[in-house]
């Protein structure tokens, strides 16, 4: 079964080598979505308590990243390293993971599922 749980973050950023104007100092409303795979554990009825995971992404991903300026933790600061970063910040505290998604804009989306 898989979990999934949505987050948000406002950050800012620019795109150094793009040619367009992502170049320039802007700002996005990110959605990140947490997807977790596991079994059910018979005890508590859950593969993992939503606010167990919600205190490991707050404290390993949404405080460092809302309301920070991107390229000061991931220099090229496109929607595919951010989501890179995101995973391996999650991964060692989260072995279940699976997949996370970064959604730029609304129809703007990178979906990475580790190595």
């Amino acid at each position: 079964m898989i979990l999934r749980k949505e987050y948000g973050f406002e950050s800012a950023h620019f795109i150094y080598n793009h040619p367009g104007k992502c170049r320039n100092l802007h700002g996005h409303s990110y959605k990140l979505f947490v997807c977790i795979e596991g079994a059910v554990n018979p005890e508590t009825g859950m593969i993992i308590d939503f606010d167990d995971l919600s205190k490991v992404v707050d404290a390993r991903v949404i405080s460092r990243l809302d309301h920070r300026f991107l390229n000061d933790l991931i220099p090229l600061s496109t929607a595919e390293n951010i989501s890179v970063w995101i995973w391996n910040e999650l991964k060692p505290d989260l072995p279940g993971l699976v997949q996370v998604e970064v959604y730029e804009t609304s129809d703007n989306c990178v979906i990475y599922r580790g190595e």
